[in-house]
């Protein structure tokens, strides 16, 4: 693994760009819904097959010769299920009605693949689910004025921590949801997806807040 460094970015003395308002989140998993049954993944050593772990490539190279197989075991866990899930990191687990709502807010932003549902151990069928990715790759990050960690020992530069991150709204432009270029794996959205999430009771997402107020 590459030395992490400790450098920060933040000089005060350079141009600012004009502020938009905007608030900028990271998405995570939300652990604290520990009685959501599991998510088991049937047909995963069918869909890795030669999977090359390329965040490049779509679903960074799941091979999708069969529709991915999801089931819930609820053996242990009786609760509520998710309506959201993680398959690994850049690749979510989502309900319909999470999808729809990502359509609507940010059509271009996401990728969608159908995963085949296993509800035989339920009383009645729940809802369909998809594999989810964000497509869209920024470079928007304006250094000068974030503050933010790097790795050391790699030939090019990436994020280690965003802990103070300040965007290039000309680069952002309209988007709602998008990856960073230097942090491809690093899954970003605005305040506009975090308060229809919120609203609409999605359970599943925590937004970690990448800008200090």
């Amino acid at each position: 693994m590459a030395k992490q460094s400790e450098r920060i970015d933040n000089r005060a003395d350079r141009p600012r760009c004009r502020k938009t308002g905007r608030r900028y989140y990271q998405l995570e998993i939300d652990l604290s819904l520990s009685r959501s049954p599991w998510c088991v993944r049937e047909n995963e050593a069918a869909l890795k097959k030669g999977f090359p772990a390329d965040s490049n490539l779509p679903f960074q190279g799941y091979v999708f010769s069969e529709h991915p197989k999801i089931s819930f075991d609820r053996k242990k866990r009786r609760g509520p299920l998710r309506d959201v899930d993680r398959i690994t990191l850049g690749i979510w687990l989502v309900a319909d009605r999470v999808k729809m709502l990502f359509e609507k807010i940010d059509p271009d932003g996401f990728r969608f693949a159908k995963v085949e549902m296993d509800y035989r151990n339920f009383e009645e069928p729940g809802p369909g689910y998809w594999f989810c990715e964000i497509v869209r790759m920024l470079d928007c990050v304006d250094e000068e004025r974030s503050k933010l960690t790097y790795y050391d020992n790699v030939p090019f530069k990436a994020y280690r921590a965003l802990i103070d991150v300040k965007m290039l709204p000309e680069v952002v432009g309209t988007a709602h949801a998008f990856r960073l270029k230097k942090s491809p794996l690093t899954d970003v959205v605005d305040d506009v997806i975090a308060n229809a999430v919120k609203a609409e009771k999605i359970e599943g997402f925590r937004f970690v807040d990448i800008q200090r107020p």
